[in-house]
């Protein structure tokens, strides 16, 4: 029994030795530091919020009833010849309305400036409020007065 107390004094000899070895080795050098702080108090961070989004209502969609078009014809227009035979003519629907252009010089018959429905003759188409070329615009305001194509 002597041999085993023995050699366990010399292992805690040997380990007590191997500690004084590292401890002087750790402190040999010149700047030794001691810190001594206070902790602070832990850091709370509150959870990003959580987006929920609604659930979708689905809904039929609206009944739409659509009535049936309706044609409606236009009432037949009849110009008498000259040599006395009725003729049936196509209605003219671009020169009716404000929209139409009724004396065919362009211009709708709502800016239309000369009202040729109640005049037939060409007195009118001269002078300074007059318009010769029939463009809608009057021949004080007319930079070719003579030229229908130009305003």
């Amino acid at each position: 029994m002597n041999r085993s107390i023995l050699t366990q004094r010399v292992a805690a000899t040997a380990i007590g030795l191997v500690a004084l070895v590292a401890a002087s080795a750790s402190h040999a050098r010149t700047d030794v530091s001691v810190s001594i702080g206070i902790p602070g108090p832990g850091v709370y961070v509150q959870p990003a919020p959580v987006l929920v989004q609604p659930q979708p209502v689905y809904v039929p969609p609206p009944v739409v009833v659509q009535p049936r078009p309706v044609y409606v014809q236009p009432q037949p227009v009849y110009a008498q010849p000259m040599y006395g035979q009725p003729v049936y003519a196509q209605p003219v629907y671009a020169r009716r309305g404000p929209w139409g252009d009724r004396d065919g010089d362009g211009v709708p018959n709502a800016y239309d400036r000369w009202d040729n429905r109640q005049h037939w003759g060409h007195g009118h188409r001269h002078g300074p409020w007059g318009d010769a070329d029939r463009d809608g615009t009057p021949n004080r305001y007319d930079r070719a007065p003579g030229n229908p194509h130009r305003r």
